[in-house]
């Protein structure tokens, strides 16, 4: 297995440079990249940013969000967080995340961690998870990766990602939300170390993968290309109907290919304000609807908290 750490910590090169390395770089052995990330939101690829996600606080506090190619939910990074990835032909793998964490959890198991794997893709550690895990296949080959928790801020990650009366309907793949702990704490360790370790525990061969200056290049056409436009991060969020309820106003918002297709605030079942006319065509993101967001405050409020 040839391994390679990232040398960015920006999450939209890092979301390329993963995909780049699946598509292009073709080996005969399995790969094994880890990779951290600044302060991000990364949502699965079937999944509603406006079912997932507390926009209100991303925005306010300037936590980028990043849709991946892999299905599963929707995951906080930071710093604090190391990213992995298997790539493998390896017959068998596919759905098989017991089998693709195992590597994982035997390194933690040498640190005297008490980690295992739980439910369809997770690993835990004294009923906390420390790790979500999800896949996509590309021709011959799958990709895993997962989340490992060192010393990530945990109150970021619970508010920015939804746990709450959800008031949003859509044919996406929901979010299931557990309780979260870092192992920072079991671990006497910096988390630079940690992952010099995970990397020690998996390398096969002392020849590390390498990249060229086009492969980057490359890396970087992907990143602004794809991973930076509205139109994948946002856009590809399924049809949405989002109808929320304040005092004796109620507001329905339908959201389509992330812009606004069509709005309304009604009272006491009484149309209000249409604001279809003025919001149509409109990004569906915070700071693109001003004109929501001058014309009904409190609507705009109760829409993106």
């Amino acid at each position: 297995m040839k391994t390679l750490q990232s040398i960015s910590t920006n999450p939209y090169f890092n979301l390329a440079w993963e995909e780049y390395i699946l598509k292009n770089i073709h080996q005969d052995e399995d790969i094994f990249l880890i990779w951290r990330n600044e302060p991000s939101i990364i949502i699965g690829r079937n999944q509603n940013v406006f079912e997932e996600v507390n926009l209100d606080y991303i925005v306010k506090n300037q936590i980028p969000l990043i849709r991946r190619n892999s299905g599963g939910g929707t995951v906080y990074h930071d710093l604090g967080n190391i990213n992995f990835t298997f790539i493998t032909k390896q017959k068998g793998a596919i759905n098989n995340y017991a089998l693709m964490t195992e590597k994982i959890i035997l390194a933690l198991h040498s640190l005297s961690i008490p980690a295992e794997f739980s439910g369809k893709s997770d690993i835990k550690m004294d009923t906390f998870k420390i790790s979500g895990n999800a896949q996509y296949v590309f021709k011959d080959k799958l990709l895993h990766h997962g989340t490992l928790l060192f010393n990530a801020n945990l109150e970021h990650l619970k508010n920015a990602l939804k746990d709450k009366e959800n008031h949003t309907s859509s044919i996406s793949v929901k979010s299931n939300r557990s309780q979260v702990t870092n192992l920072s704490s079991y671990v006497p360790m910096t988390i630079e170390a940690f992952e010099d370790f995970l990397i020690d525990s998996l390398r096969q061969t002392d020849e590390p993968l390498k990249l060229t200056d086009k492969d980057l290049r490359q890396i970087e056409k992907l990143r602004d290309e794809k991973y930076l436009s509205y139109n994948w991060n946002y856009g590809e969020s399924p049809r949405s109907v989002i109808e929320k309820s304040l005092g004796d106003y109620k507001i329905k918002v339908v959201v389509s290919y992330g812009h606004v297709e069509e709005a309304f605030i009604v009272k006491h079942n009484s149309l209000e304000l249409n604001l279809s006319s003025s919001l149509v065509g409109e990004r569906c993101f915070p700071k693109d609807l001003i004109i929501l967001q001058k014309k009904a405050p409190e609507v705009y409020q109760m829409l993106f908290t």
